[in-house]
């Protein structure tokens, strides 16, 4: 019995243990499955990550060949372009030789042409020179039958006398009279008739061929008046301070602003107005201090252009050129005429930048009295005293440099046939004025020119001095250009002369030639120029050196086109600024047309008395 229950309750472990095994194989098989999931999802997710992978292998395989593909055409495309760059190559080649053979031909016709023309200018120089002689012969001839006119009148004279010695007093002296009056001429100056006739001739050749001379009395004034030295001569140029080169850097185009590049240029080369910039430039930063101080918002231009003069003779820069962005700006906002993208003139540049440093740096002179006595414009003494004391008033390194004096003269013709008849006044109005610059009508000075050559009517070529000859023409107003009187207090027709009364240190010169005829007229001028004979006022030397010049391509408008050149007070030689290209000129005035026809010219007085 015990052991049956023995045998029970061992069983009944038994049992309890098997239950036991069961949960726990129940758990395991839960665990198993919970494990089994989860690989089999790692195994899901590593199939679509190299599902993924292959797909990305599969777009990196066809990138490759596309790649592969492309590199190919782009070889056949860099093929084909040498291909075509050798036949431009070869055609470019082909080209170039037809027009080298062109052009020695159209040389050897230039040169055919110059000989032709040297051939007939020789012709035409012999027949002149025969009309010279003949003109001396007539001139002799001439001269013989003067005297023996003036021996026959002797004669006549003295027969008459020997008359009139036979008649009664009173007869005689009416005779007399009547002979003297025959050989007396302009206020009682005895005239030969050679001279009588050649004063006629003048007079015809200018009021008209109607005049006759008799009606005409010359201008004797009362007293010869003496010349004024205008004022004391101007201080002499100080030397650019010394540099082991000349200035070679370039200002780039910023948009049509060739015609203002050109003008900065040759003012750099200016060696009063650069040196008072560089040695003078706390002074400058001074004055526009001053300005600023009155007015916060005033426009300056001296402070913008001292910066462009310190970077274009930077002997440091690392720049072969640079961009004046500021300049610009500033010039911009001042004048309306002057906009980057527009087209512009040198010349209306160029009288602007003067005029525009001369009013911001102006001063009046210390010493300097009101003249005592009020204007009188007929006392030639008087009128200068009062245009040199506006002048003093108005000073400037600008003046310094670039201003020269003007003399004009204005006669009223009623006076001057009156004049020393009705013991009057001296006719003569005088003006005096300042200039910078001087303009040449080219077209007009042509005109003039050829008039007065009979030669040389047709010839389009103007001389540098005939431009001065052109500037103190005489100048008649009359019919509806009359002018009012003060002496006869109407309007009558008058005589006007201009002409340069005291000369500037620079000398500007623009050669005009007007919208529509660029190149109709030549222009011929010199290195150095001598003036002299169109100078009033001999107070210093009247040579001109040549430093600067402006020539000007294409037609006006947005195609023109300005190029500088220049000679560098540093070493002497000359070099072509086209906007930010400079390069060496080796010989000046054979290449200069090479580049344009003249417009602006820039002379600097020689050193000397």
């Amino acid at each position: 019995m015990n052991y049956i229950e023995e045998l029970i309750k061992e069983n009944e472990k038994l049992k309890k243990k098997e239950k036991e095994n069961m949960n726990q194989i129940k758990n395991n098989e839960k665990n198993y499955q919970l494990k089994l999931k989860e690989s089999q999802n790692i195994i899901n997710k590593m199939e679509y990550d190299l599902k993924e992978m292959k797909n990305n292998n599969d777009k990196i395989i066809k990138t490759n060949n596309n790649l592969y593909n492309e590199n190919d055409s782009l070889k056949n495309k860099e093929k084909n372009y040498l291909d075509q760059i050798q036949k431009l190559e070869m055609k470019l080649k082909e080209k170039i030789d037809k027009n080298d053979k062109l052009a020695e031909k159209k040389i050897r016709e230039i040169n055919e042409k110059m000989i032709f023309i040297e051939n007939k200018e020789n012709e035409l120089e012999n027949e002149y020179q025969k009309i010279e002689s003949t003109k001396k012969e007539l001139e002799i001839k001439r001269n013989e039958l003067d005297q023996e006119i003036k021996k026959i009148s002797n004669e006549r004279i003295q027969l008459n006398n020997q008359i009139n010695t036979n008649n009664n007093i009173n007869n005689n002296n009416i005779f007399s009279n009547n002979m003297n009056g025959q050989n007396r001429g302009f206020g009682g100056f005895n005239i030969t008739p050679n001279i009588f006739r050649m004063m006629n001739n003048d007079m015809h050749n200018m009021n008209g061929a109607n005049n006759n001379i008799n009606d005409i009395g010359p201008i004797q004034p009362i007293q010869p008046i003496q010349p004024i030295q205008p004022i004391k001569p101007i201080k002499p140029i100080k030397p650019i301070p010394t540099y082991e080169r000349p200035t070679l850097i370039g200002l780039n185009n910023i948009g049509a602003t060739c015609y203002l590049n050109s003008t900065l240029q040759c003012l750099s080369q200016t060696e009063a107005l650069t040196n008072y910039f560089l040695e003078e430039k706390n002074k400058v930063k001074i004055i526009n201090n001053n300005i600023a101080k009155k007015n916060k918002n005033a426009l300056q231009l001296c402070p913008v252009y001292l910066d462009l003069i310190q970077n274009l003779w930077n002997q440091n820069s690392p720049y072969k050129s640079f961009s004046p962005n500021q300049f610009m700006t500033t010039i911009e906002a001042m004048n309306p005429l002057f906009k980057k993208g527009q087209a512009g003139d040198s010349k209306d540049f160029i009288i602007f930048i003067l005029e525009q440093i001369h009013t911001e740096l102006k001063y009046s002179a210390p010493n300097n009295p009101e003249p005592n006595n009020g204007l009188d414009q007929y006392n030639k003494d008087n009128a200068f005293e009062h245009f040199l004391y506006e002048f003093k008033n108005d000073l400037s390194i600008i003046s310094d440099i670039f201003y020269g004096f003007n003399e004009t003269t204005n006669i009223c013709l009623n006076c001057k046939n009156n004049y020393n008849r009705r013991n009057m006044v001296n006719p003569i109005c005088y003006n005096y004025g300042i200039f910078n610059v001087l303009i040449f009508p080219l077209e007009e000075v042509k005109i003039m020119k050829n008039r007065n050559n009979y030669f040389m009517r047709n010839n389009n070529i103007v001389n540098i001095y005939d431009c001065f000859l052109y500037n103190q023409k005489t100048d008649f107003f009359t019919g509806e250009n009359k002018n009012y009187c003060n002496i006869c207090r109407q309007l009558w027709d008058s005589e006007y002369t201009s002409r340069i009364y005291s000369s500037p240190n620079v000398l500007i010169l623009i050669l005009n030639r007007g919208k529509n005829n660029i190149y109709k007229v030549k222009i011929d001028f010199q290195e150095t120029i001598d003036i002299t004979e169109f100078v009033l006022i001999q107070n210093s030397t009247q040579i001109y050196n040549l430093y600067g010049v402006i020539t000007h391509l294409g037609e006006s408008g947005p195609n023109a086109h300005f190029v500088a050149s220049c000679k560098s007070p540093v070493d002497n030689n000359w070099y072509r600024y086209n906007d930010a290209m400079v390069t060496p000129i080796y010989d000046f005035m054979k290449e200069i047309y090479n580049f344009g026809s003249p417009y602006i010219l820039f002379y600097q007085k020689a050193k000397g008395p």
